[in-house]
């Protein structure tokens, strides 16, 4: 073979790769999405009289071998709400929940199933006496 064709297989192969990857692109979402749904709040919440504290988000995910057999525990939602709420100080809630799953491939190794969860958390902000 001469030297253009071993470098037309050497990028073919490592666009092939590539693609299985899964992730199309960098951005906030990555790998292949589905079922991204929108709901109110992640618990009751009985007033409007609480404090937007800030965007946050949390994840659950599973790794799967061979695509086929789970490695770890499984996708938990309540720990992925749980998650985002954590990140910010004061937080309570989750209300305006946008969730999604992707898939990531890691070819030939397996997949990664990821739950994402983004909102607004709600609450009371820290008082001084907290923070110290």
């Amino acid at each position: 073979m001469n030297r253009y064709a071993n470098f037309a297989i050497f990028g073919a192969t490592l666009a092939i790769l590539g693609a299985c990857s899964g992730t199309f692109s960098r951005t906030e979402v990555g790998g292949r999405v589905r079922e991204i749904q929108l709901m109110d709040s992640a618990t009751i919440v009985r007033s409007t009289d609480y404090d937007e504290l800030g965007i946050s988000t949390g994840e659950s995910s599973a790794f799967f071998l061979f695509g086929l057999i789970p490695v770890t525990n499984p996708i938990n939602m309540d720990y992925a709400l749980s998650e985002a709420v954590r990140k910010i100080p004061g937080g309570k809630s989750l209300v305006k929940v946008r969730y999604w799953h992707e898939t990531h491939l890691f070819f030939p190794v397996g997949t990664v199933s990821i739950l994402k969860v983004k909102g607004m958390v709600v609450g009371a902000p820290p008082s001084d006496e907290e923070i110290k």
